[in-house]
């Protein structure tokens, strides 16, 4: 009898493991087929329309990259060049995230040598990147970070202030983005009294005195370069403004606004970062989860609208690239359906979808 009684629990037990086991190979699989995408490189080509492009620009290829976070895309980046091929671009943009928290700028160098040569390459720094500007004592009277100037070594611009780029005989002006969100002349006579604060201080040659001082004296020129080419740029003059968090509707309404008002200048394209797509993913139902935004947007099943891909917000056009890597920005560091993209923006001034 009491063999009778427990050998049907004995069975149900051992189904149990069978399903548990089946489904712990499950997901192994899909993690392993995941890790492996994860690997290889998609490339996007996306027409862009810009109201009141000049006919010179037209068909003019800006290539988006971002949010790389130090990841290795193959020995040397080869999956990147591979999925780049023989493309043709006239600029490259990386907007933030690209050396990521671990500091690795390794990554970063070979993705600089997997460009197309003689291209140019203007970047901004993220808010996982280590800090682009250093403000410690370091031992030399650098300003610039060593990631930042390794960079730079390979051809890459650290974009400070407004860039003019010629293509085509048409200007084409790569501006910090964050540009249009301040007041400059209040940043410029700020850092002024930083920097004569310093100085009287009387402790200028000591190091950590002596580094703020530089840091400042840094900032306040690039500040007023800034200040001198936003008054050069023409209403003719394309600007895309670079930035890694992507500005906000609020935001982007209020420069509309002050931009009828001054009849000043405003940029053509916006180009971000920040959200990796979504960074873990359902097919058909986009992005899991994105953190909680200012304005209210983000939590569980989001959209895609506003995280990743074109949209048009007040009525400038804004492009969030999917990014390459896995950020720290989210709860769960794993980048899930979500093979790592960079996209090949072609501008036009024919309205598309």
């Amino acid at each position: 009898m009491a063999r009778r009684l427990f050998a049907p629990r004995r069975r149900r037990h051992a189904g149990c493991l069978t399903v548990f086991l089946l489904l712990f190979a499950a997901a192994a699989l899909v993690l392993s087929l995941n890790g492996l995408s994860n690997r290889y490189v998609r490339l996007e080509t996306r027409p862009v329309t810009v109201l009141q492009l000049p006919r010179a620009l037209e068909n003019t290829a800006i290539l988006h990259i971002s949010d790389l976070h130090a990841a290795q895309l193959g020995p040397g980046q080869t999956h990147l060049r591979q999925a780049l091929g023989k493309e043709s671009y006239q600029a490259v943009a990386l907007t933030g995230d690209m050396v990521g928290r671990s500091g690795n700028v390794k990554p970063l160098l070979e993705l600089l040598d997997a460009l197309k040569p003689g291209v140019p390459v203007f970047f901004v720094a993220g808010d996982n990147d280590p800090a682009p500007l250093m403000t410690a004592p370091h031992g030399d009277g650098e300003v610039k970070a060593p990631w930042v100037r390794e960079a730079e070594a390979r051809g890459a611009r650290y974009l400070e202030y407004p860039v003019r780029l010629e293509v085509e005989g048409q200007a084409v002006w790569f501006v910090p983005g964050e540009l249009y969100f301040i007041d400059l002349n209040s940043a410029s006579a700020a850092l002024r009294e930083q920097a004569e604060a310093l100085k009287a201080s009387g402790k200028a040659y000591e190091p950590e005195t002596g580094a703020q001082l530089r840091a400042a004296e840094h900032r306040l020129g690039t500040v007023n370069a800034a200040l001198q080419a936003m008054e050069e740029i023409q209403p003719t003059d394309l600007v895309v403004a670079l930035t890694h968090q992507p500005p906000g509707a609020d935001m982007l309404g209020e420069l509309a606004q002050e931009a009828r008002e001054k009849n000043l200048t405003s940029p053509g394209l916006f180009l971000g970062g920040q959200f990796n797509n979504g960074q873990a993913r359902l097919p058909g139902l986009g992005p899991v989860y994105v953190p909680p935004q200012a304005d209210g947007r983000g939590g569980f099943f989001p959209g895609d609208e506003g995280f990743t891909g074109l949209s048009i917000q007040k009525g400038f056009p804004v492009h969030i690239s999917p990014g390459l890597g896995v950020s720290g920005y989210y709860p769960v560091p794993l980048r899930l359906f979500n093979r790592p993209s960079v996209t090949l923006l072609q501008l036009t001034a024919r309205m598309t979808r």
